[in-house]
Parts: C-alpha cells; sequence; structure tokens
C-alpha cells in the first residue's frame, strides 16, 4: 500500500480503486498489548488525485480478538471504518508554514498507508469491550439492592408511601371517600 509522489501523479485528475488486503497483525499486536488476535485488514476505497493532494477514501473491515472486560474471555470487536486521508504532493518550502493537521506529508517521496491504517484501527479500539456471555449474565441484584424498571420504581414507591401520623385520620377519611 505504498506510491511514490510521481506515480500518484501519473493518477492525476483519474480515480483509482482500491480493493487489498492487508496483514498488520504483528504491528498491531506489538502497539496494543491487549489486542489478542487480528484478522487480515480489508481495505476498499478509492484515489483522486489533483494537482496539490491525493486524497484517500477508505473502509477498513475486520476482526479483532479483544479481552472481556468483565471475564478477560476472547471477544470478538468488529472493525468498520470509514476514514478520508488526504497526502500533500507538493512540498512545503518552509517548514510548518501553513501546515493543516489534517493533511499528511509524505516520507521520502512515497506516501505508505500501512501506518495510517494502524492507527485508524488503534484509535477505533474502544476503552471496555465486553463479550455476550458478560453482558446476558450482568448481576442484577446484590445485597441491598437490585436493578428494576421505572414502572417498578414507581409502583414500590407507591407501596412504601408513609403517611404523617399527624395526618393518618386524613388519610383513612379519604380511602373511605374513594370506596
Amino acid at each position: 500500500m505504498k506510491w511514490t509522489v510521481s506515480q500518484l501523479r501519473n493518477l492525476r485528475d483519474t480515480e483509482e480503486e482500491i480493493n487489498q488486503k492487508v496483514d498488520i497483525k504483528n504491528e498491531l499486536m506489538n502497539r496494543n498489548p491487549d489486542i489478542r488476535e487480528a484478522s487480515l485488514i480489508e481495505v476498499k476505497g478509492n484515489i483522486q488525485v489533483d494537482s496539490e493532494r491525493a486524497t484517500f477514501h477508505l473502509q477498513l473491515n475486520g476482526h479483532l480478538v479483544l479481552p472481556c472486560s468483565r471475564t478477560l474471555v476472547d471477544t470478538d470487536y468488529p472493525i468498520d471504518i470509514f476514514s478520508t486521508e488526504v497526502f500533500s504532493l507538493q512540498r512545503s518550502e518552509v517548514p510548518g508554514e501553513d501546515i493543516d493537521e489534517f493533511v499528511h506529508e509524505p516520507e521520502n517521496g512515497v506516501v505508505d498507508l500501512l501506518p495510517v491504517i494502524e492507527e485508524l484501527i488503534l484509535v477505533d479500539i474502544p476503552i471496555q469491550v465486553f463479550s455476550e456471555e458478560a453482558l446476558a449474565s450482568a448481576k442484577q441484584s446484590g445485597k441491598d439492592w437490585n436493578v428494576m424498571t421505572e414502572d417498578e420504581y414507581e409502583a414500590e414507591k407507591q407501596k412504601n408511601k408513609k403517611v404523617d401520623p399527624r395526618l393518618a385520620g386524613l388519610a383513612a377519611l379519604l380511602e373511605n371517600e374513594e370506596k
């Protein structure tokens, strides 16, 4: 997934399709030790090149195996990322002048998408991942507490409604009127 600047300039005013599978398992696992397994990453999209920039419209698909945050069992995490990455084809005469933080610069005249793809995947990994079993067996009650719906809460609140002892006679009178 590398192109030289001259190769990209030859694609000027055309649209080139990308449809490749890349194996970046080792790179991902080295950068994030929580990743236990990574499938091949399917990279689809296109390249649009004009006189100053090469724009890559990418869709990344694949799977990672991450530890469940509750049980530490292997949990499949699907990757489905859409991104637009822009590479400048013009060299900046003055370093740091008008550099857009969202525009990548080619290194030694080469545009390499693999580091960008790695970064997109690593940024997409959530802080917590839960397995289906952990979600299904989530604790619904404990000592002196339980999870209830809003309706159950309102019913419980009505049932446990305490009457001020000074107004107990009035409450009894109101109950008699309701009957």
